[in-house]
């Protein structure tokens, strides 16, 4: 753990773009990275096949359910080739529940917080990083199998690092605000695999928005999961431009709730260590 600095929070310098203060966030980058790095090599350990699982589960999955949803129960993609539509969506939301599953992550490295001094938010947010990799592999899978359907990459590509943006700060701002949230109410943990089932249903990604009734539409706006999921097909799989407007009105929603879940935390993280 030699990456860390042992200081108390208190001895952070006021200046934020002080020489001190930006080496501490070099060496907690590190940090952060390093995590990252641990938490892949435990996913993947003792595998011979290492990294190849981290592809092949996903696509077992996608194949699993393209073929209950579109054989057996007649779902389509609208104008998407159904395979393509469920890879997109599944890319989302994979990356997505690394954020929920951070729920537990201060409880999980309670050991480490309690020798050393570190922005607490680095724990959080190595799990998000770590999950990167996926991410880049799905995304590239999107591509791949859009081409394999008859699909050509478009022009509308250029926005997708938009897209990818919003799914980046909500992921790591419910990452933060939930791990802060589950060190003083641990029934938060209980209950985040009821939480994720109801909210991969309520989000569009085994089905078209199209097909959610009229009177839950606002759901397709509100929820950053069907909007990131839908914009990623617009730019990937149909050519059309995202609504920009939408997306730029999550992003601030997104980057509001990130920094108002890192507040939080600081403002109750010398209580954290006494807790876990």
């Amino acid at each position: 753990m030699t990456e860390a600095t042992v200081e108390p929070a208190a001895r952070y310098a006021r200046r934020p773009f002080s020489a001190a203060n930006l080496r501490r966030a070099r060496s907690e980058a590190r940090l952060t990275v390093s995590f990252a790095r641990r938490e892949l090599h435990s996913k993947y350990r003792q595998s011979a096949l290492s990294l190849f699982w981290g592809i092949a589960q996903p696509i077992l999955l996608v194949l699993v359910y393209a073929v209950v949803f579109s054989q057996i129960l007649n779902v389509t993609g609208g104008n998407i080739p159904y395979l393509s539509f469920v890879v997109a969506g599944i890319v989302v939301w994979r990356y997505f529940t690394a954020g929920l599953n951070q729920a537990t992550s201060f409880i999980d490295r309670s050991s480490v917080l309690s020798k050393v001094y570190f922005r607490r938010e680095v724990i959080p947010l190595s799990g998000c990083v770590a999950a990167l990799l996926d991410l880049g592999v799905g995304l590239v899978a999107i591509v791949g199998v859009a081409w394999i359907q008859g699909i050509s990459p478009s022009i509308t590509l250029v926005a997708l690092p938009l897209v990818i943006a919003v799914l980046l700060v909500y992921t790591v701002a419910i990452a933060i605000l939930l791990a802060t949230i589950t060190v003083f109410v641990r029934d938060v943990a209980h209950a985040m695999p009821t939480i994720s089932q109801v909210l991969f249903l309520a989000s569009p990604i085994l089905y078209p928005e199209s097909q959610i009734p009229s009177t839950l539409k606002f759901l397709g706006t509100v929820n950053p999961v069907a909007v990131v999921a839908e914009a990623t097909r617009a730019v990937s799989l149909e050519g059309i431009w995202p609504n920009f407007d939408l997306l730029m009105v999550h992003l601030c929603i997104g980057t509001a709730l990130l920094v108002g879940s890192v507040f939080y935390l600081r403002s109750i993280e010398d209580r954290i260590v006494d807790v876990v």
